[in-house]
């Protein structure tokens, strides 16, 4: 019975995932595959797995390094963002720097850095008894079908397996979102600075010079 359980989960974790991928790649740039772009960058969004009792994706964006100020290294732009992806209400439970070969459409191999970040979720984080029940109510009330879920007979087997779909949609759209704005927290910071370094530079050998 747990296998079958995950099976479903599984599956409408993954439904609720691909959502989210088509509706970032229509509202902003689609790129080869699942991947899209968002102000400049690239996006994408992993498969679900089950690792024990947590239900696993992962979530990537390129480093930008031709925009990067040139005494910036790529291991301060990713400590950077994830120092803040780590004061967001859902943290990344593990993070990685990896290195990611992709073909262009002229079949050329281009070699980009990205920050990937590993999410989990348990079951109780994406439908507790208080939403089955509170679904189940408006159902009953409003007099409207519980969504039609083949292979699911009982109608809160159902109401369980849309919920989880419905949760994790708004879950990785809003991972992907916290991630978006560190990136453009963190250029934008070390764009001042690189901007600002010329005049204190200037500055402290005019003092020098005074001495």
């Amino acid at each position: 019975m747990g296998e079958l359980k995950d099976k479903f989960f599984l599956q409408y974790i993954s439904a609720g995932l691909e959502k989210v991928r088509d509706g970032f790649r229509e509202e902003h740039t689609p790129k080869k595959g699942n991947r899209f772009l968002i102000k400049g960058l690239t996006y994408e969004i992993g498969t679900c797995r089950k690792d024990g009792a947590q239900y696993v994706f992962e979530i990537s964006s390129k480093i930008p390094q031709e925009v990067l100020p040139k005494n910036v290294k790529i291991e301060k732009y990713f400590s950077s963002v994830i120092k803040l992806m780590n004061k967001c209400a859902k943290k990344p439970s593990d993070s990685k720097m990896e290195n990611i070969i992709h073909n262009t459409a002229d079949e050329e191999l281009k070699e980009r850095d990205y920050v990937k970040l590993i999410y989990s979720y348990d079951e109780n984080e994406l439908c507790s008894n208080e939403d089955i029940g509170n679904r189940m109510k408006h159902h009953q009330e409003n007099n409207t079908p519980v969504p039609d879920i083949p292979g699911v007979v009982t109608p809160g087997g159902r109401i369980v397996l849309a919920l989880i779909r419905e949760a994790i949609e708004k879950l990785a759209r809003q991972n992907v979102l916290d991630l978006c704005a560190a990136n453009e927290e963190v250029k934008k910071v070390m764009k001042d600075k690189a901007k600002n370094q010329p005049a204190v530079k200037k500055a402290a050998k005019k003092k020098t010079a005074k001495k």
